[in-house]
């Protein structure tokens, strides 16, 4: 643990209390916090040097050094009727709903920091007062007074995935749960830990805490603190909480990694017989293209419906769709993104195929006939247009190029965006040709969204359709994600999709 280790005010900071508001409520809290011996052992356990010892459990509080620092404090309160209280004041606040790349859930809009609701009153004073006493003696880091503190209602299919809370001077995060007794583990909303990999990236999970009703729960946060609030399964229960941040001062972060962006592969030759037998003969007509180019040069984004032959798209579902499960792997880190995907030098000849007519030569001069992009030499642009590339050739590819991947989406599957995004740094074409998605719900997810950079409001979005190449111009102020699939997915005819997406660079 990090920071400099204050006076010993340990028996005076851990004293339970009866925190009495105006008269209107009191709270006693955990007698475990008034056992000096048990906290001068967690003490010890924290800032000792203790080989071998992983976890100290001194009665309701367990302490646990890995994945990263954490702490369950289990029954805070001793009464039930002050939870009762509390939980019925917590539920008649007004809440927004939160939802973007990151979280789907709703927040209390009410400043907890001066509410005069006795019993969010009394549990405040504890947590900014008690609680934060005691983790600054335990831990020694040295808190300020600045805590953060908001509700929240997590309910079916809401989720909050893979972060690692680290946002200026935020040094413990805390949750204390309000859920019904009942909850079990098959109803979700547990809080999930990483493991991390030699880069610091969160690699997987190995740690789930289930909110127990009453219970209160705290870690460090660090650079290796990346958790997750898994996606509520039931629906019938809600996962009610109190949680936020206590401040402190800030600690030294490494550079963080930055992924490689896949070298872009140049056009490929195949027969033009070829090229013809997988694209639907109407986007050939050079009437339609023009019609598609007037939309798109406006709108930046189009989707071509029904964009491969009906059989070739046939075979292609049929082929994607028996491929063993073993041969999809996972593509994180999941603070990235969290889908499948086919190692492209072991897809099957009818899939080669396939990416060999999206990456082909006639490819790129079609898909610069639609768009207006410069993508083939013989493509034809505008005066206008010609002056608007040179003035932004420093971010655009050196030819024209492309990368694809053959992706699968199911249950649990999504990408974020992150600070270290290497492909915005490009101007880029997306294209994605969306394959078996029939009767797909958008209530599942699977949507991928485009913000500008520093913005939550979504600029358009993509969702998945049979058959159809969704194309999207992506300049460097823009970001995308593709929004979390949720357990709905299970209701729909493939429980889920796959596609093949390409980004083809000027």
């Amino acid at each position: 643990m990090s920071g400099k280790r204050k006076s010993n005010k340990l028996e005076a900071v851990v004293t339970p209390k009866k925190t009495k508001i105006k008269g209107q409520c009191n709270v006693d809290t955990n007698k475990t916090f008034a056992d000096k011996q048990a906290l001068q052992k967690l003490r010890n356990f924290v800032q000792g040097d203790l080989e071998n010892v992983d976890i100290c459990d001194v009665g309701d509080i367990q302490a646990y050094k890995k994945p990263f620092f954490h702490c369950v404090m289990s029954n805070l309160v001793q009464s039930k009727e002050f939870i009762e209280n509390l939980q019925d004041e917590i539920l008649d606040l007004s809440f927004v709903e939160k939802n973007n790349d990151l979280y789907k859930f709703h927040q209390s809009t009410e400043d907890l920091k001066i509410t005069k609701l006795p019993y969010l009153s009394a549990l405040r004073d504890v947590i900014y007062d008690d609680i934060r006493g005691l983790i600054m003696e335990v831990t020694a880091v040295d808190l300020t007074t600045q805590v953060d503190m908001s509700c929240a209602i997590y309910k079916h299919t809401d989720v909050l995935s893979c972060h690692d809370d680290e946002l200026d001077d935020r040094r413990v995060a805390f949750i204390y749960y309000l859920v019904p007794p009942s909850w079990r583990e098959e109803d979700g909303g547990r809080l999930q830990m990483f493991s991390l990999h030699e880069n610091g990236e969160p690699n997987e999970i190995v740690k789930s805490i289930i909110p127990v009703r009453n219970s209160f729960v705290f870690f460090e946060v660090t650079p290796a603190s990346f958790h997750q609030v898994e996606e509520i399964l039931t629906e019938d229960k809600t996962r009610l909480s109190i949680s936020g941040w206590f401040h402190g001062p800030r600690v030294d972060r490494p550079t963080p990694h930055v992924e490689t962006l896949p070298a872009p592969c140049p056009p490929v030759s195949i027969e033009e017989e070829d090229f013809y037998s997988w694209i639907n003969p109407q986007y050939l007509d050079t009437v339609t293209q023009a019609s598609i180019k007037d939309t798109f040069v406006e709108e930046s984004q189009i989707e071509l419906n029904n964009f491969l032959q009906e059989n070739i798209h046939d075979e292609l579902v049929s082929l994607l769709s028996s491929i063993d499960k073993t041969k999809w792997r996972s593509k994180g880190p999941p603070n990235k993104r969290n889908y499948m995907s086919l190692d492209l030098k072991e897809l099957p000849d009818h899939v080669m195929k396939c990416l060999n007519f999206l990456q082909s030569d006639a490819m790129f001069l079609m898909l610069s006939s639609l768009t207006g992009l410069k993508l083939h030499d013989l493509a034809e642009v505008s005066d206008s247009e010609g002056e608007e590339e040179e003035g932004n050739n420093t971010l655009r590819g050196d030819t024209p190029g492309c990368h694809c991947e053959v992706r699968k989406w199911q249950h649990g599957c999504y990408t974020l965006v992150h600070d270290t995004d290497t492909e915005t740094k490009l101007c880029a074409l997306d294209a994605v040709l969306y394959i078996g998605c029939e009767g797909w719900d958008t209530e599942c997810g699977g949507i991928t969204s485009y913000i500008a950079k520093g913005e939550d409001e979504e600029l358009l979005s993509v969702c998945p359709s049979p058959n159809s190449l969704a194309l999207v111009y992506r300049d460097t102020e823009t970001l995308k994600f593709v929004k979390h699939i949720n357990s709905r997915v299970k209701d729909t005819p493939n429980r889920g999709f796959i596609d093949i997406a390409c980004v083809y660079y000027e």
